[in-house]
């Protein structure tokens, strides 16, 4: 091992004395901030070629409209059509159509009510081949479709445009601009390397950081009050949500069955004992807090054939991710972290099947550049989640600690602590308890977002123990 591992008790003023987030620092989006990321759009290199760009969004895939918009579509889809040098429009059924004016870009609202649900009137809309031969421009060039996902041409035997929008878009487009003309154009924004969801800006990370702070001191609430008979949905309300949108469902989860389903909500029937597997995590737009682990005040709580979780489980996956942090510094490969974690940890004797961490945005997974082989090195501006679970099938045993946190140099550091004064407090508190209390070597350029950030429990009943580095 490079670190040895110790269980060390701590009080932290971060915790005890939490530095309150002011609203009046967390930087509202206007008008101009969403002219800038369209003419960013228009400027990026790999969209030159296109005519037009189609954002295609719903209330699960809200994520790149509203990055252009401030629009998140909430019970319907929508499109954005942006036509290059033209005015922007977007297509909004009948709920949308009321809600849309928050967008503040000038911009044509086309109300098309097929995009409504079931049952709703649709009576008042053009047919949608009329409203593209208004909205899109082309001229023989390529016509970029952006969904929520590029697609691997080598697991497809499809002809042309691989892509998520809707079949009865597609072929409707496909009457105004020949098929070889449309291009997936996701990786405009979720591409590793040049998506514009991966540079963040001093703005961007101040909102994920209040977001981050809000989930932590949710989670970390929610693990204090925990008590045994309390049900999954009990422990929920003690998580302080706020009302603000999510970018995942909440996790609380209770005893093996649940647990072991790791996407499960938190239900009325399933309550919390000593000795028992459970799991705590929810997200904001921006930033995501899970913990896993045992249910346990110390080793006696261990059922028998668990008795090693602490020392032969939960102390080798705690240093890996120590190692995973050590390692966040920019010019640093992500193949590199890939093979740290499957060289010294092992993914899959350790029944990790995703990537050990990932790029996010306000939508929780954007891509991921931590894969065997990558040559994408860590870069100022990228948002991680550490997130890679590790469990054990017989018997059962699972952890988790993910955070979310934003690698930046000095400059955008600098910038950080312009806008927000109380936001680089809570950074640098943060960063002291990480490197004096848990002895993480924690490098310059990471933004830790989460009061969390690098804590494990071993003792999920007993808040007041966490793993460090002696």
């Amino acid at each position: 091992m490079k670190h040895k591992i110790i269980e060390k008790k701590v009080s932290p003023e971060l915790w005890n004395r939490p530095i309150p987030i002011c609203p009046e620092e967390i930087p509202h989006l206007g008008k101009e901030d969403y002219e800038q990321r369209l003419e960013r759009l228009w400027n990026m290199p790999q969209a030159k070629d296109l005519e037009t760009i189609i954002v295609y969004g719903d209330r699960e895939h809200y994520s790149n409209i509203e990055y252009f918009t401030s629009y998140d579509p909430r019970w319907e889809e929508s499109l954005l059509l942006l036509p290059k040098g033209g005015k922007p429009s977007i297509l909004v059924g009948n709920e949308g159509i009321g809600y849309v004016p928050k967008v503040p870009l000038d911009i044509d609202v086309v109300l098309y009510q097929t995009l409504s649900l079931m049952g709703q009137p649709n009576d008042k809309s053009s047919a949608l081949a009329d409203i593209f031969r208004e909205k899109i421009s082309w001229q023989g060039g390529k016509v970029g479709i952006i969904g929520f996902k590029a697609y691997d041409r080598s697991k497809h035997t499809l002809e042309g445009i691989v892509t998520d929008l809707p079949y009865y878009m597609v072929e409707t487009l496909c009457q105004i601009v020949p098929k070889d003309a449309l291009v997936n154009a996701t990786g405009l924004m979720a591409d590793c390397e040049y998506g514009l969801k991966h540079h963040l800006s001093a703005k961007e990370i101040v909102i994920f950081e209040a977001a981050g702070t809000r989930v932590s001191r949710g989670i970390l609430n929610c693990l204090r009050t925990m008590k045994p008979g309390m049900t999954e949905v009990e422990a929920g309300m003690q998580c302080q949500f706020t009302g603000s949108p999510g970018n995942m469902h909440p996790n609380i989860n209770f005893g093996e069955k649940n647990v072991a389903l790791g996407l499960n909500s938190p239900t009325e029937w399933t309550h919390l004992e000593y000795g028992s597997p459970a799991g705590v995590g929810y997200g904001l737009r921006g930033s995501l807090v899970h913990k896993c682990g045992m249910y346990i005040r110390d080793k006696a709580d261990l059922p028998e054939d668990r008795a090693g979780y602490v020392d032969e489980f939960a102390v080798p996956y705690f240093e890996n991710v120590v190692s995973w942090y050590e390692m966040m510094k920019i010019g640093t490969s992500c193949g590199d972290i890939y093979d740290m974690v499957d060289r010294e940890l092992g993914l899959e004797a350790w029944g990790c099947t995703l990537n050990p961490g990932h790029l996010t945005h306000t939508d929780e997974w954007t891509n991921s550049p931590i894969y065997r082989g990558s040559n994408i090195p860590v870069r100022s501006g990228m948002a991680f989640q550490c997130d890679y679970t590790v469990t054990k099938k017989e018997p059962f045993m699972s952890a988790h600690m993910e955070d979310g946190l934003v690698i930046a140099d000095g400059e955008l550091r600098d910038a950080v602590a312009q806008l927000s004064p109380s936001c680089w407090e809570r950074i640098l508190n943060r960063r002291e308890f990480i490197r004096g209390e848990l002895g993480i070597k924690l490098p310059e350029e990471v933004l830790p977002l989460s009061d969390l950030s690098c804590v494990f429990f071993p003792y999920m009943a007993d808040t007041s123990i966490v793993l460090a580095c002696e």
